[in-house]
């Protein structure tokens, strides 16, 4: 990951807010409102250092997708950071350039820093990073999506757009069952070891066996077209 941070914290009486660990004003926010609403599809970075994380959000037919990804660090015979990946569910934009979900809420806003430079964010009110008080808001500023960045691999498409049974019907059995699992092992799934998937896997560059059960990182459209691949595998 590669993220940047916008800190904002608030009480009842007095508002501070922070970008990188540095105090900014308020004046420095303002409403961000593009024309059209795909606009506001990006990678928000959010963070420094250990508490870096990425929420990517972007829209794919009548669907839109957010996925915040981070990590933490996990101690057994060795400490070991693994990633995290949090789904957003029943996410809305509405014309104001507010942000809800079922889990995490917020506005669409933009920052200007000392030098006048403009960044366009996204200011989280009940943030996902656990340091942060609940009195406090966690902006990220947003970068350009790039799949290919996010989602390695031979079939990136699978999980970022809802496949069609034409185009999988010209597929092998073979290129079915690798393309369905590498939806798995992009979210670092633990194969059995030995096993076809296991060895092929290991060989790509990319992947990093981290967890025994990955169910709960898979997006809606990753649902789909697992389901869709069995099917015709």
């Amino acid at each position: 990951m590669k993220p940047l941070l916008l800190l904002l914290f608030i009480s009842n009486f007095a508002c501070s807010q922070y970008w990188g660990g540095q105090e900014i004003k308020e004046s420095q926010l303002e409403n961000w409102i593009p024309k059209f609403v795909l606009k506001y599809a990006g990678s928000y970075h959010f963070g420094e250092s250990e508490s870096e994380s990425e929420l990517h959000l972007y829209f794919s037919g009548d669907v839109i997708i957010g996925q915040v990804h981070n990590a933490y660090w996990e101690e057994k015979k060795v400490l070991s950071r693994k990633r995290n990946f949090i789904n957003l569910t029943h996410i809305e934009i509405d014309k104001k350039g507010n942000f809800t979900s079922d889990q995490y809420h917020g506005k669409f806003v933009t920052f200007t820093n000392e030098s006048g430079e403009v960044y366009k964010a996204l200011k989280i009110d009940n943030p996902w990073t656990s340091w942060i008080e609940d009195s406090a808001y966690e902006i990220g500023t947003k970068t350009r999506l790039v799949f290919e960045h996010i989602y390695y691999g031979n079939y990136p498409k699978s999980s970022y757009r809802k496949l069609e049974p034409n185009e999988l019907k010209k597929m092998s059995k073979n290129e079915l069952t690798i393309m369905r699992n590498e939806i798995y092992a992009r979210y670092g799934y633990i194969f059995i070891k030995n096993g076809k998937m296991d060895q092929y896997f290991r060989k790509q560059d990319w992947y990093h066996a981290e967890h025994k059960n990955v169910d709960r990182f898979l997006n809606e459209i990753e649902i789909f077209n697992i389901q869709l691949i069995k099917s015709l595998e």
